[in-house]
């Protein structure tokens, strides 16, 4: 076979695995909030609140809901005791929400098994192999992102209705 074909083979296969790898993904993140007793979109605000504090409009836009809907979902968390909102120290009229740690440590500890899956997987590649996965995963965001951003400005912004 050649390099050829074998590479068309194997983009041939990264494209139908894609599919499957997101669904399971949001499956995986479905079925942690079923075990909350959580909206799916309450665990996914909490995900978003890992790498630290965020403007309501931030999370609204990261989620693509309307800045009402994202309202609902911080006053669910704040009451669930897995953020709480505070005055942003740049801006003091603007609020931050910011994800509790007992909040996280509730969520996480729903990851774990996956992520010590994953650590075992991971623990017989190659650190060649290991940046082409972080690559893989990094050049994979990207290109969500913008997609996301192309299909937003072509149509509705968020999960609403079009006017």
């Amino acid at each position: 076979m050649s390099n050829d074909a074998t590479r068309a083979g194997l983009l041939s296969q990264l494209a139908a695995e894609a599919p499957a790898h997101a669904a399971a993904a949001v499956r995986l993140n479905i079925a942690v909030a079923n075990q909350l007793g959580l909206p799916h979109t309450d665990v996914q605000c909490i995900g978003l609140l890992t790498g630290g504090p965020a403007a309501p409009t931030r999370l609204a836009e990261r989620l693509g809901l309307t800045a009402g809907a994202v309202t609902k979902v911080i006053d669910r968390l704040e009451r669930g005791g897995y953020v709480h909102r505070s005055a942003d120290p740049a801006d003091r009229r603007r609020i931050i929400v910011t994800a509790s740690a007992e909040g996280l440590a509730e969520v996480g500890r729903h990851y774990v098994p996956i992520g010590e899956a994953f650590a075992r997987r991971f623990a017989s590649y190659t650190d060649d192999e290991l940046r082409t996965v972080l690559k893989f995963m990094r050049d994979g965001l990207e290109v969500s992102e913008t997609e996301i951003d192309r299909i937003r400005s072509a149509g509705t912004p968020h999960a609403s209705r079009p006017r």
